[in-house]
């Protein structure tokens, strides 16, 4: 008989425990928007000088206005990355982000169909990298955890991996009655 009993109590997502990403996930996320501004302050210089026109128009509101946007996006990392972080459970992996619009995205494990590490040359440099879990049935990253150390990726690959072994390979035991 078919029983669909309705639950009172919910479990609270607030009672994960989530783990920080890396130390120096910070400084990697620092170093790649420098990687942008740079090159744009330099095509906003060039542009000044070879364009007069251009110089005496907006020179002033460059001056005080790319200060400011980087000091802006710097402290917009720093409360961003600190709001960051991963959980691995015993049947799901849990990654919360997001400053303004807060998303908690929760995976379980047995709908993992393959991940992926990813090190960029700066990740490389700083013993970081990102970790991609992709779902069963879909074509995109369901789960994207950037900022971890290698080896945490590493790691959370091997958990992941072993979780599905016991998955397919389920162990019979004989039972004597």
């Amino acid at each position: 008989m078919f029983n669909n009993q309705q639950i009172m109590d919910l479990p609270a997502h607030s009672a994960i425990n989530f783990k920080p990403l890396a130390d120096r996930a910070l400084l990697h996320k620092q170093l790649n928007w420098l990687a942008f501004y740079i090159p744009l302050i330099g095509v906003l210089i060039a542009l000044c000088y070879f364009n007069e026109t251009f110089a005496s128009n907006t020179q002033t509101y460059l001056l005080i206005g790319m200060p400011i946007l980087v000091a802006v996006s710097m402290l917009y990392n720093i409360v961003n990355v600190r709001l960051q972080g991963f959980a691995v459970r015993e049947h799901d992996i849990a990654f919360k982000k997001g400053v303004i619009w807060q998303q908690v995205t929760i995976l379980p494990l047995a709908r993992v169909q393959h991940m992926e590490i990813h090190q960029g040359p700066i990740e490389r440099k700083l013993d970081l990298a990102s970790l991609k879990l992709f779902s069963a049935g879909g074509v995109s990253v369901d789960l994207q955890i950037g900022g971890l150390t290698h080896s945490d990726c590493k790691n959370m690959r091997q958990f992941v991996q072993n979780y599905r072994q016991d998955e397919t390979n389920p162990q019979t035991e004989s039972v004597n009655e």
